[in-house]
């Protein structure tokens, strides 16, 4: 079952045209957001705050709010149509100075389709009203411009082979655009000729208000617009703005005194928002609040509350998710059949009063019915939607957590990859699941960090007379949810993510105490040595060490620097000029991974270095390779005449420590002496092995 429903939920994410609408739905939040808010400030039925910004000094911040609201989502479709346009684009993974081109015929195919010279036009079609057309045009136009610009003979490649890029691009969309303007032209004169309709969205609105008008059944007119608002945006698109003609034309407050009507919607079954989201919220605050689906809740809950609910369907996400869209459909139904029986019983009062859709839960029930009963049936519905939720959320949680175990173990399986192919990878930017996945972990590593939820483990050093030297430090994050993280993620995370400095101040705070309790237990000689990266060196980290070293009271002597040897090749001048003034204030600098390369060997006579370690794959094959053998010899011999230690890394076997041993190397760190181990268990092996 449940490897079915992932399949299935694959299968939805990579639907070319949902995601084009859903994306671009996104991208018009803030949008949605500022006019909502300007709408709950406008409308917020109070009769003192009414009275505030209507009167004669204060008539300034109604105007304000007013102008606010008419500029946001009086042009709703148009800015549809740009998102949904840009959205196409991207997701067709098309250049910045080629997207333009998908924008702006978009608008002109809308603009051409509203019949702007009729007398019929009406300027709300720009607003809410014109959702459903302005999505059928922008990607319509969009499909259109994307196959007819691949044509060679709209292409002029020859005659624009001298201008510039954008210039080029511009001409080239010309005949492809014109067809489409006026394809869309043509299209608006024959509605008109056989519809006596406008334009598109006359023609769509005539439709849908013909068939709720010929519905005699004013439950079943209800239940059918409650289902196929949901319907839709179950799909992604914007339902509440799509059913908006038929909203206002056939279910307006008063009409027959019918018991169902937008107020009554808005009042009862969309509370917080379509899919009754008050009730998804409170059960996230209320069941969910130390988990990120709480985060989220706690994030969205200024907007819910005015029943604005994008943060919610887009960011957990709801729409096209078929766990969610079940209770996302059965809970405003049943707040329907519920309220609506409640009104025929008697209970509720009929709704008497226009009440905006923003108004917040509880205020809107009294302020519709002018009774207390109100607010009882909306406190009802919400209960039975909380626990109509919980479940399907908890399995929400559970399939989210499962899918992105494995969506880690495929970051980590590309991230292994790149670093053997010397590729930088850029997770964090990706917009699919793993892009998703990074930057929630980037998150969680900001708190744990924060939290000091990561620790050191210290894997011994040895010499050929089995005695401890010290200990490499090595991070470690054990993830709540996903286990043990791969620790060179959790430095690409640090590092693309801007809290490098953060992470490495806890990791050297971690290892000067370390440092220390060792001291107190152990008196000879030894040393910790420490990872750091090239981008380390580009903050303050001298400071940060020094600080170390003071809080502990330790020598610089026994906190070793480890850089990768790739990492002392890039900013190169930068890089050994830091290297330099820490050597300076006492630190062993040591090249991890090292090689052969030419350049490498430069920065080993520069007399920085006073320890390399062998790159782990020379080791590795070494007693099936001759090559890695004699490599090996090489680097000892010239470490031996530059007065610099060589240590094997990832010696698992005797056989291993025997070659190594032949051929000059006498340090050694695997597993054939210790794998990592906590801080307790390291003083223990230091003290058995001391000379």
């Amino acid at each position: 079952m449940r490897e079915r429903l992932k399949a299935i939920i694959f299968k939805i994410e990579k639907i070319y045209f949902l995601n084009v609408v859903r994306h671009g739905l996104v991208m018009l939040i803030p949008l949605i957001l500022i006019g909502g808010t300007a709408s709950a400030l406008l409308n917020l039925p109070i009769p003192q705050y009414q009275a505030f910004i209507t009167s004669a000094h204060f008539r300034w911040i109604h105007t304000l709010l007013s102008v606010s609201y008419a500029g946001t989502f009086g042009l709703f479709s148009m800015a549809l149509v740009i998102t949904t346009s840009l959205s196409f684009a991207m997701e067709k993974n098309e250049t910045p100075d080629k997207i333009a081109n998908y924008i702006i015929i978009a608008l002109l195919s809308y603009g051409v389709q509203l019949n702007m010279i009729s007398s019929d036009f009406k300027t709300t079609d720009l607003g809410v009203t014109g959702c459903f057309t302005a999505l059928f045009v922008s990607i319509l136009s969009c499909y259109m411009y994307d196959f007819l610009k691949r044509k060679p003979i709209f292409q002029f490649t020859n005659q624009t082979s001298a201008m510039e890029g954008i210039c080029t691009n511009a001409i080239q969309g010309i005949v492809p655009g014109g067809i489409i303007v006026f394809f869309f032209a043509a299209c608006t004169l024959l509605l008109h000729h056989f519809f006596g309709v406008s334009n598109i969205n006359q023609l769509v609105s005539n439709l849908l208000c013909n068939f709720f008008d010929d519905l005699n059944q004013p439950f079943i007119a209800g239940l059918l617009y409650t289902i196929s608002l949901h319907v839709f945006w179950i799909f992604g698109f914007h339902g509440s703005h799509i059913m908006e003609s038929v909203a206002l034309n056939n279910f307006q407050v008063g009409d027959s005194g019918a018991i169902f009507s937008k107020s009554f919607f808005d009042t009862f079954i969309v509370m917080g928002g379509c899919g009754t989201t008050i009730c998804v919220l409170l059960a996230l605050l209320l069941f969910f609040r130390k988990d990120r689906l709480g985060t989220i809740a706690k994030f969205a809950l200024p907007t819910v509350l005015f029943n604005v609910n994008e943060m919610l369907n887009f960011g957990l996400p709801i729409v096209l998710n078929p766990i969610l869209a079940i209770p996302f459909l059965v809970t405003p139904v049943l707040c329907y059949c519920i309220s609506y029986g409640a009104a025929v019983i008697g209970f509720l009062p009929r709704v008497t009063h226009e009440v905006t859709w923003t108004t917040p839960v509880l205020i809107s029930g009294y302020s519709a019915t002018g009774s207390i009963n109100g607010t009882i049936v909306q406190l009802a519905c919400i209960i039975l939607g909380i626990f109509i939720y919980l479940p399907f959320l908890h399995y929400h949680k559970r399939f989210q957590e499962i899918c992105a175990k494995e969506q880690l173990q495929e970051i980590i399986k590309i991230l292994q990859q790149m670093e053997e192919d010397n590729e930088q990878p850029d997770f964090l930017s990706r917009s699919d699941r793993l892009g998703v996945t990074s930057r929630m972990l980037l998150q969680d590593l900001k708190l744990a960090i924060k939290q000091k939820g990561l620790f050191l483990l210290y894997q011994p050093q040895v010499n050929e007379k089995n005695i401890c030297l010290g200990a490499e430090a090595l991070l470690r994050w054990k993830h709540p949810v996903y286990g043990f993280i791969y620790p060179p993620f959790i430095i690409y995370l640090a590092k693309s993510g801007g809290i490098l400095p953060e992470l490495e101040t806890l990791l050297f705070d971690m290892a000067g105490n370390a440092i220390q309790q060792i001291q107190n237990c152990y008196e000879k000689d030894f040393k910790i040595s420490v990872n750091i990266t090239a981008k380390s060196l580009l903050w303050d980290i001298e400071t940060c060490i020094h600080d170390c070293l003071e809080k502990y009271h330790i020598p610089a002597n026994r906190l070793w620097l480890e850089i990768t040897e790739q990492d002392v090749l890039s900013n190169s001048n930068q890089v050994i000029d830091k290297l330099n003034r820490l050597k300076s204030l006492g630190h062993t600098l040591l090249i991890d991974d090292f090689g052969m390369g030419h350049t490498s060997l430069i920065y080993l006579q520069s007399n920085y270095f006073n320890v390399v370690k062998l790159d782990g794959s020379l080791v590795k094959k070494m007693l099936s390779s001759d090559t890695n053998q004699k490599i090996i010899s090489s680097i000892v011999k010239l470490g031996k005449e530059l007065d610099i230690d060589v240590i094997a890394e990832y010696v698992e076997n005797k056989a291993q420590q025997t070659k190594l041993l032949e051929l000059g190397c006498r340090h050694y760190q695997g597993y054939l002496y210790e794998k990592p181990i906590p801080l307790k268990e390291f003083i223990t092996f230091i003290n058995k092995n001391q000379i």
